[in-house]
Order: structure tokens, then C-alpha cells, then sequence
């Protein structure tokens, strides 16, 4: 992982907030923040986010 893929720019700029250009498509894997490793925080980031779409409230 180098400078220029970290933070808002993981896995590419305008894709960081975890979902894709797909709509109902979230990306939760390594390549996603806070990546880099196998911890399953990026899925429960994205887990997140699908509920803020369905308009539901993260606990």
C-alpha cells in the first residue's frame, strides 16, 4: 500500500464511502478503508452504510 491509495482514495477516489457504482453494490473487502489487513472493520463500515441507506439507524 503506497501514499496514493490511502484514505479517501481507497480503492479509488469517489469510491471510498464503501459503495459502488452499482447501486445496492457496497465493496467490503481488503482493498477498502481501513484495509490493508483481514480485520473485518471494512465490512462492518459498510454495514453501516447499507443502513444508512435503507434508512435505518446504526446502533
Amino acid at each position: 500500500m503506497t501514499a496514493d491509495q490511502s484514505f479517501f482514495r481507497r480503492p479509488a477516489i469517489h469510491y471510498s464511502d464503501y459503495r459502488s457504482p452499482i447501486k445496492g453494490l457496497y465493496q467490503c473487502g481488503a482493498s477498502t478503508h481501513p484495509g490493508g489487513s483481514v480485520s473485518g472493520i471494512s465490512g462492518h463500515n459498510a454495514a453501516r452504510e447499507i443502513l444508512i441507506d435503507l434508512g435505518k439507524r446504526h446502533p
